[in-house]
């Protein structure tokens, strides 16, 4: 089971009740206040507690989401596997990926988010809970603990975690080099081309998903990211060196919300179709299918008010 601090036990309890905590058998650990600690860069430009990739590793990305795309960015993945099926569950991303040539044209892509969850099982899991509303319910947690232990906990977390993805994206980008003028890269021309001057500067500080560095709000936004974000940091052992951590509550939360809903994140007996290639995103077998993209099913929702309205307006 997970290893909680005592002051994560008060958002559990405001999350799912004190009945479903006290079931819960984990061990305690007092929150240490030494999480915070300076960063050192990571070996190869590496996100922190990540190994790099194979070619077979970009297959399965593909087919965990269905998208060629993603793949095309991979630069690592967990160095510890949690999948029972031996399947990697989340990939580090290239932010400024390598030009995709196309018949007509050539596309360069920018990623804002460094991290990207892929295991179907709980991206559709959790798909589910941002569905019911539980972004919503952790940030109404933070904005309401501003003073007390719990929130330090969060604070801390979402500040090293912000840190962490922007510190290494510069490196990704700069080579390393994170030191002096960026005039001359070419991929911090090519994001000022795109995005301008100001929104390549918040790109290169943007934290966990991409969020806006200049926000005071303490925002969860996207729980696919911080459970990648967890999966690649958190250390098992003592050690705990470039950017890991022993505390990450955020991550620690979502996984025993998924817990209380009978979701076992390392796999079901069925659910490796999905990864081997077995499994479409239409048919399935039954148990676990091809996540649609969050963007994707926004447009759909989206369409689907539109086309209701317009019914609306026709019938009235």
């Amino acid at each position: 089971m997970y290893s909680l601090s005592h002051a994560l036990f008060p958002l559990l309890m405001a999350l799912f009740g004190a009945s479903t905590v006290s079931s819960m058998h984990h061990t305690t650990a007092a929150f240490s206040s030494g999480l915070r600690k300076t960063l050192r860069q990571t070996h190869h430009c590496m996100f922190p507690g990540a190994v790099p990739i194979t070619e077979s590793d970009k297959e399965t990305c593909a087919k965990q989401t269905g998208q060629v795309a993603p793949s095309n960015a991979l630069v690592g993945k967990p160095s510890q596997c949690r999948c029972k099926h031996g399947y990697p569950q989340a990939f580090s991303l290239d932010p400024v990926p390598p030009t995709q040539q196309f018949k007509r044209s050539a596309i360069n892509r920018v990623n804002s988010g460094l991290l990207k969850l892929t295991c179907p099982l709980v991206v559709n899991s959790i798909d589910v809970l941002e569905d019911e509303g539980f972004i919503d319910k952790m940030n109404s947690i933070l904005a309401a603990t501003e003073e007390g232990e719990l929130f330090q906990c969060m604070e801390e977390c979402m500040e090293d975690a912000h840190a962490i993805h922007s510190s290494t994206r510069k490196k990704l980008i700069f080579g390393g080099n994170t030191e002096g003028t960026f005039d001359d890269n070419e991929n911090f021309q090519m994001l000022k081309s795109k995005l301008g001057d100001k929104g390549a500067e918040y790109f290169l500080e943007s934290g966990v998903a991409g969020a806006n560095p200049l926000s005071k709000k303490k925002d969860v936004k996207c729980l696919h990211a911080w459970l990648a974000d967890y999966l690649f940091r958190i250390a098992d052992g003592e050690a705990c060196e470039d950017g890991m951590t022993r505390n990450h509550p955020i991550g620690e939360a979502i996984l025993l919300s998924l817990e209380e809903r009978g979701v076992d994140f390392t796999g079901t007996d069925s659910c490796y179709h999905v990864c081997s290639g077995g499994v479409d995103a239409e048919g399935g077998d039954g148990a676990v299918t091809i996540p649609i993209a969050r963007n994707k099913q926004r447009k759909k929702k989206d369409k689907e008010i539109e086309r209701r309205r317009r019914r609306q307006d026709r019938n009235e």
